[in-house]
């Protein structure tokens, strides 16, 4: 992490999730208090086992807060370790919980940014509860199928049989749930690089993220979300390609405005982090028309 800038005002915050757990995260702001005249603000959603100020989130806030924008980066029930033996399906609780801070604040415009599993998230928020308090949905470097697509493609690293191997390990876990053993830990491989990296999630957490029946697919939530959708993917790097992303925008009927913004980076956006925020910029306020 490099420090950070002397321009940014960086607050650690607490808050609360709508079923009264309590987390924390930051806020950024600036000496700019208004985004183009308006009380803005942004909901920050990090991606899989990471962080309120973790890769490609800080360094696209930074330009934002210099815009005007009041963006508040968040810890969830996922963050970190959390990740293990949390529940996808519960995480739309800690996003109402950040939304219902920057409402308080006063924010009368307010966005979702996510990047990876975050902008699964925030699909998943929007289309799931269509907020009114929030205008538009950011989703960076998305997967259109986190669950059942790409995690079959983990097993060829393992298996000459990927799609068997991940039905067997699926079953497996089901079977440990339905025993009671739901908080056992299963090791999901994921290939990275020439190398096998093994994930440790419990059964439960596990089928909630990764099963045929979770709800963790961008997809299957963004034909109902009804506010303007900004995509930005990356195409230098294996995880999502642009390809992906159209696919996603093609779901998203409902919305009456998409756009998706392609840019040569990695899953992190490194070095160009810049042109992310300059492209929310004028896509915020673009949607404002819609």
């Amino acid at each position: 992490m490099k420090p950070t800038p002397d321009d940014i005002q960086l607050r650690a915050i607490n808050y609360k999730s709508e079923d009264g757990r309590q987390f924390d995260g930051f806020e950024m702001t600036s000496e700019q208090t208004t985004f183009d005249g308006r009380q803005t603000g942004a909901v920050f959603l990090h991606g899989l086992r990471g962080f309120a100020l973790g890769g490609g989130i800080s360094p696209v806030a930074y330009p934002l807060a210099r815009a005007g924008m009041r963006c508040l980066t968040i810890n969830k029930r996922n963050s970190g370790k959390l990740y293990e033996t949390s529940d996808f399906a519960e995480v739309d609780r800690d996003i109402r919980g950040a939304v219902e801070r920057l409402t308080e604040q006063g924010c009368e415009e307010i966005v979702i940014w996510g990047r990876s599993l975050g902008a699964t998230e925030a699909a998943y928020y929007q289309g799931l509860r269509n907020d009114p308090d929030v205008d538009a949905v950011v989703l960076a470097a998305p997967f259109a199928d986190i669950r059942e697509r790409s995690t079959r493609g983990y097993f060829a690293a393992i298996s000459d049989d990927p799609d068997q191997a991940y039905e067997t390990f699926v079953q497996r876990a089901r079977n440990l749930v339905e025993a009671g053993r739901g908080n056992e830990i299963v090791a999901l491989p994921r290939p990275v690089g020439d190398e096998i990296e093994y994930i440790p999630m419990t059964a439960a957490s596990f089928l909630s993220y990764r099963s045929p029946e979770s709800k963790c697919a961008t997809v299957d939530w963004t034909p109902d979300i009804k506010i303007p959708i900004l995509l930005v993917p990356h195409s230098s790097d294996r995880n999502v390609t642009p390809t992906e992303a159209e696919e996603i925008a093609e779901t998203a009927t409902a919305s009456p405005l998409v756009e998706v913004e392609p840019i040569a980076a990695d899953h992190f956006f490194t070095g160009n982090e810049r042109r992310v925020a300059e492209l929310t910029v004028s896509f915020i306020k673009r949607a404002r028309d819609h």
